[in-house]
């Protein structure tokens, strides 16, 4: 027999199959409320130059060149555990905030997965001259290694 379990919404007691987390009804709800709290999210931030940087085409065409360039892959994956993981996020390792001058800097541009993403911002908090040294010894590395930029 199948595990079921209750619907994830506070006093919802439909049961579903263990993988899915709302019914159908509640799962419109939760959608709606996660679009309404983005929407004040982006409303609120206070780094609205930053975000329009993100939307322009010269980004884009940086964080295209930073894909190709890695192969597409999350070289920290690759370094800290040995697999092969297929990027999603452009990270600029010194942030624009410290430094605009490398907004376009591709080797201050480090493609990870969104998971390595989170986790480097995490680390970020402890000790971030160190996880930014990490990140370029990794680099350097990649170079090496595949002599890419050769």
């Amino acid at each position: 027999m199948p595990v079921k379990k209750y619907c994830s919404y506070t006093g919802c007691r439909v049961l579903l199959p263990e993988n899915i987390q709302y019914c159908e009804k509640h799962a419109k709800v939760k959608q709606q409320d996660n679009r309404r709290r983005n929407r004040k999210y982006k409303q609120q931030r206070n780094d609205q130059k930053e975000q329009h940087f993100y939307k322009s085409e010269q980004w884009e065409c940086c964080r295209q060149s930073a894909i190709v360039f890695y192969f597409g892959m999350d070289i920290y994956e690759y370094y800290t555990t040995g697999r092969i993981a297929e990027g999603y996020t452009a990270h600029h390792i010194v942030e624009l905030k410290e430094d605009w001058s490398k907004a376009l800097d591709v080797n201050n541009i480090i493609y990870l997965t969104e998971s390595n993403h989170q986790l480097i911002h995490e680390k970020y908090k402890k000790s971030k001259k160190q996880v930014q040294r990490l990140l370029y010894e990794m680099i350097l590395r990649f170079y090496e290694e595949f002599r890419v930029g050769v």
